[in-house]
């Protein structure tokens, strides 16, 4: 384990990495680890799983097989009466599992709603055969992001994302990925080949961030993040000197995560006012906002891409929600109309015919190519654009997270559990420290994650000569000595922007319990280090 690390320059995610694994091999072995650094949930919705496996299995009970063959599927043939052969299927699940036949029942009232509600151009049959077949997986996606995904990701995420206009939900194309953070990447590769985002662009990010979005923008594309500087003193709120940086007209790009990470507030209101002003001002600006964790929100709140819906490219996961980590199951919403098009349209003749070049070959019309296609062949290197799409199992499953949200009522009780858990989780985590929840926790907040001022957790503890003998003291050390000593792994904030002596602590994978004794043991190791108390796992 290498003791001096520059913890400003290193992925967090890489020293959580070496974290964990200097727990394990030096760890004190009568603690139990507990590992806050990243956010992959304990739960997941039973109901929708089982739906999905339910489907997956009616897919696999509805087809022919050659004489003598069981083993092999034949194709599903679209001509059966597939509902009426789904609800006796079910009902034969009844017998075998009461979770397969929850889903199974589950699946019957989605497709019920489906055919009644967004795709009434369908029959039922119809509907459960191009679900199955996603479901199986026998055949590419195609289009790339399933016909019946769209209409209904759009009406889930219309009053999460839109203030409730379906309509204007509905304009947005929607694109499915492997990943939130494969679609941001996607959609900024694609800027960057299409001459749209060039190496020394400007680009304003509210601080802290995520970090892989600035190691994004600053070391793979060459930018210079101009970061929007929130005030820890004020609960996290923007400055009105801060939210100035954006009148700068060499800011080309927006980068917004709502509710934020590790900072878990969203967009407020002072901040969309200033970003609807640089978009009065200058109509090209282009926002890319990453709403993964809007649902642990008690209730919907304004965003960028409903007040500003042709500057802002939005991306999706249920990753969180859910606890779909392990899926990758992620969106992107790119409106027809966006100023990224528009800014495509407008490129010089050298830059556009450049841009057109790698598309030559996969189209007719390179000339004419949106900006979305060129996304969705970026996404496969251009060369394989035909095999591009997400899994289509994995489309399925997308749509019966948002079915199950659409057809409610359980919705709203799977919902409330997530976000009392996670408050309890963010209260237990600040009682074991000795301190008081932060403010911003009863506002609209995800309370995904926070960060702590370890000086100032320091200082609460043992008053400010306390604090200073921390910051004398080697970070890097500390966070060594707090997962071998203590047993406690979280994810260093620097490169976050969030301070020297700050760490990140994720609630979702983490229990009450745990959090209450993760910040008994924050504390103690605090005091402990800052003091030079010897540890007996180093000494012996």
């Amino acid at each position: 384990m290498p003791e001096a690390i520059n913890v400003a320059a290193t992925s967090p995610f890489l020293l959580k990495d070496l974290l964990v694994a200097h727990a394990q091999q030096v760890g004190d072995r009568d603690l139990e680890l507990i590992d806050a650094s990243r956010g992959a949930a304990n739960w997941q919705n039973r109901q929708v799983l089982a739906a999905w496996h339910a489907l997956g299995l009616y897919a696999v009970h509805s087809v022919p097989w050659p004489r003598g063959h069981a083993q092999v599927a034949l194709a599903l043939d679209p001509e059966v009466a597939h509902y009426d052969a789904l609800g006796r299927f079910a009902e034969g699940l009844t017998t075998a599992s009461a979770e397969l036949a929850g889903g199974g029942a589950l699946l019957t009232r989605i497709f019920d709603y489906l055919a009644e509600e967004l795709l009434t151009a369908w029959s039922r049959d119809r509907i459960v055969y191009e679900f199955a077949q996603a479901a199986a997986g026998r055949i590419y996606p195609s289009p790339p992001t399933l016909t019946f995904v769209q209409p209904i990701l759009t009406r889930y995420l219309a009053p999460l994302l839109f203030g409730g206009d379906q309509d204007l939900a509905g304009e947005f194309r929607v694109l499915m990925c492997e990943g939130a953070t494969t679609g941001i990447a996607q959609v900024v590769a694609t800027l960057a080949r299409n001459r749209l985002l060039r190496p020394g662009d400007s680009v304003a990010m509210w601080w802290p961030t995520y970090e892989p979005l600035r190691d994004l923008v600053e070391r793979q594309l060459g930018c210079s993040v101009v970061p929007i500087r929130r005030d820890p003193e004020r609960n996290w709120a923007t400055p009105p000197e801060e939210l100035a940086k954006l009148r700068d007209p060499a800011v080309r790009l927006v980068v917004t995560v709502s509710p934020g990470n590790p900072v878990p507030i969203v967009t407020d209101s002072a901040s969309l006012d200033a970003l609807e002003s640089a978009v009065a001002q200058r109509p090209e600006l282009l926002i890319l906002g990453d709403y993964v964790y809007m649902h642990f929100l008690q209730e919907p709140v304004e965003t960028e891409i409903g007040r500003l819906p042709r500057n802002t490219i939005g991306f999706y996961s249920f990753s969180k929600d859910f606890g779909l980590a392990g899926a990758r199951d992620g969106a992107v919403l790119m409106h027809p109309e966006c100023a990224a098009e528009r800014a495509l349209r407008g490129l010089p003749e050298a830059d556009f015919s450049g841009a057109d070049a790698f598309y030559a070959a996969r189209t007719l019309q390179p000339r004419e190519l949106p900006l979305y296609d060129r996304t969705v062949a970026d996404s496969r290197g251009v060369s394989f654009v035909h095999m591009s799409g997400l899994s289509t199992p994995l489309q399925a499953l997308t749509c019966l997270c948002a079915g199950y949200d659409l057809v409610g009522p359980e919705s709203d009780g799977y919902f409330g559990w997530i976000r009392g858990e996670l408050r309890a989780r963010l209260a237990a985590l600040y009682d074991g420290m000795g301190l008081a929840a932060p403010g911003w926790a009863d506002g609209p907040s995800s309370l995904y994650s926070t960060v702590i001022d370890l000086s100032a957790l320091a200082e609460a503890t043992g008053g400010a000569e306390l604090a200073q003998a921390l910051r004398d003291r080697d970070f890097w050390s500390f966070m060594l000595h707090l997962a071998h000593r203590w047993r406690v792994v979280l994810t260093p904030g620097e490169r976050f922007g969030a301070g020297e002596w700050s760490v990140r602590a994720c609630f979702p994978s983490i229990s009450a319990d745990q959090a209450r004794e993760l910040g008994r043991r924050l504390a103690a190791a605090v005091e402990d280090f800052a003091r030079g108390t010897p540890c007996p796992l180093c000494t012996s």
